[in-house]
């Protein structure tokens, strides 16, 4: 069953690895996990600026994010949009989605290791949203 705007924000909220898929050079899926950060309606994540990934979004900006949580009751959303890209430090962000991901401890450590890298700043607004919460399945 589908699930509402509401059901929906919250399952992105939750810091659940997502699956980034892309379209290789030779027109093949290409399809990573990553950490995202969703607020206000878009998503953003970070990759490097020698990653395939990269390589792959500046020749065709077209992105799928598929979100799932991995303890039943499953659900899942999948985004789909046209990505924007700017290379710069993005130390605030880094910090917020390490701690969100790794713990307050860890994630601190991690962000820090990190402080003032230029990462690739991916960002896009969802234009389609798919969903499904087995959960409101009848047994």
């Amino acid at each position: 069953m589908p699930m509402n705007k509401r059901e929906i924000e919250r399952v992105l909220s939750q810091p659940n690895v997502a699956v980034v898929a892309v379209t290789a050079p030779d027109g093949a899926p290409h399809a990573v996990p990553t950490w995202y950060e969703y607020k206000r309606g878009e998503v953003v994540f970070h990759t490097g600026p020698e990653a395939f990934k990269y390589k792959c979004l500046t020749r065709d900006p077209r992105v799928t994010l598929c979100v799932d949580t991995k303890k039943p009751p499953y659900k899942a959303v999948i985004l789909k949009g046209r990505v924007t890209m700017d290379i710069k430090a993005d130390d605030a962000r880094l910090l917020r989605m390490a701690i969100a991901y790794l713990g307050k401890r860890d994630g601190t450590a991690y962000a820090k290791s990190l402080k003032r890298e230029k990462v690739v700043v991916v960002r896009f607004k969802p234009e389609r949203v798919i969903s499904w919460d087995y959960g409101k399945e009848s047994p």
